[in-house]
């Protein structure tokens, strides 16, 4: 009888120390991936509105179909285009903690309830000296990603990519407006 009892409690020890040690794995599990989920999306948040912006930039790369401009004390990438016969501007800028983008006829207020919110962002700085766009997104934990877009087209303008387009009037503008962005 006492064997059995013996054999009884350490049955019930190792099933003991068994459950207890799956359970710590368990939370030691949630919390790896916990992690884990947070770094990707922070990953993602940073690579993907690089790119956004990279990708829209390199879209207008003329000489005269970019500018850094502000929206409400925020700054704000402003890329000239020509969409279904008619000239449009958009604009890229944060506020409220996300990057919007909106389009607008050339001289049209700037409204960011019509924009479109594209995804979280704490803040963006634009800079821009001659042909070097530098751009640096803060995600909502606070870390930057930096990115330099050189502008490849000097020469092209507008006009030059739409010939017989009526965007004339958009080459005798200033070439590309310098500003220092806002910090």
């Amino acid at each position: 009888m006492r064997r059995h009892s013996l054999d009884l409690v350490v049955v019930v020890a190792l099933f003991f120390v068994y459950a207890t040690s799956a359970l710590f794995l368990c939370i030691i599990g949630a919390e790896v991936y916990r992690d884990t989920a947070e770094v990707m999306q922070n990953n993602y948040n940073q690579r993907t509105s690089a790119l956004y912006v990279a990708e829209k930039v390199r879209q207008n790369d003329l000489s005269d179909a970019l500018r850094v401009d502000s929206v409400e004390g925020a700054p704000a990438l402003v890329l000239i285009e020509k969409r279904s016969g008619q000239n449009y501007e958009t604009w890229l800028f944060v506020q409220d903690r996300t990057l919007y983008e909106g389009l607008f006829a050339p001289g049209d207020t700037v409204d960011p309830k019509l924009c479109q919110p594209i995804m979280p962002m704490a803040s963006l700085v634009l800079k821009q000296d001659g042909p070097l766009v530098n751009a640096t997104f803060y995600t909502l934990d606070g870390q930057a990603t930096d990115v330099n877009l050189w502008l490849r087209t000097q020469r092209g303008t507008v006009s030059d990519r739409y010939p017989g387009s009526g965007l004339e009037e958009l080459d005798s503008l200033a070439p590309i407006r310098r500003e220092g962005g806002v910090d």
